[in-house]
């Protein structure tokens, strides 16, 4: 059975050739948008958290002082990790994203239903975690560097009514311009990776 008009994705799967976006338009999903649309979401949250190099950079000299050396740039603060935890989350289910619609790809059109359920099931799992989870974290990383913003008296009220200073050094030193620079890399290698399975997509 051939595809119908592409300006109709839903039809066009359901009557399609391929077992893979058939079960994928009937199935219930939180996120039911394709791959290469999922990865440039994740592409455009690892560009949210490289933001914290150029908030910590322009912070004033009375916020810059509160960091350990008076330099956020190089500091490795405690909420840092939270966002090292929200990257890590993204590059790893991006890249199960990349394996599935690689996985899917090459068994084409002899993908069985159990294989597609199967994928598919990954893809969801995938896609909550990457989207929701790390999405979330990468926010509130973003959100308490943003505080700096608003003046001392702010992040001195942060600090106090927080049970742990969430701007003190960590004994592990990941700094923060290697997190943003790390998080901005990955940002535009998700972008391609979508861009280019957007293509290769039938």
């Amino acid at each position: 059975m051939s595809s119908t008009d592409p300006t109709d994705p839903i039809a066009d799967a359901l009557l399609g050739e391929s077992t893979y976006e058939r079960l994928r338009v009937q199935r219930y999903a939180l996120i039911k948008r394709r791959i290469p649309r999922k990865l440039a979401w994740q592409s455009g949250l690892l560009c949210v958290l490289a933001l914290i190099v150029p908030i910590t950079a322009t912070y004033p000299s009375s916020v810059r002082a509160v960091f350990p050396g008076g330099d956020p740039l190089w500091s490795s603060p405690l909420v840092l990790w939270v966002g090292v935890w929200a990257g890590g989350i993204q590059l790893g289910t991006a890249t199960c994203l990349v394996a599935v619609s690689i996985a899917r790809h090459r068994r084409e059109p002899g993908l069985s239903k159990s294989q597609a359920h199967t994928l598919l099931n990954i893809e969801d799992v995938a896609s909550m975690f990457g989207l929701a989870t790390g999405g979330f974290a990468i926010l509130l990383t973003v959100g308490f560097f943003l505080l700096g913003h608003a003046g001392i008296e702010t992040v001195e009220a942060v600090i106090e009514s927080a049970p742990q200073d969430p701007y003190e050094q960590t004994v592990i030193s990941v700094p923060v311009v290697a997190v943003g620079t790390a998080a901005a890399v990955s940002s535009c290698v998700l972008y391609l990776l979508s861009r280019y399975l957007a293509l290769e997509s039938p």
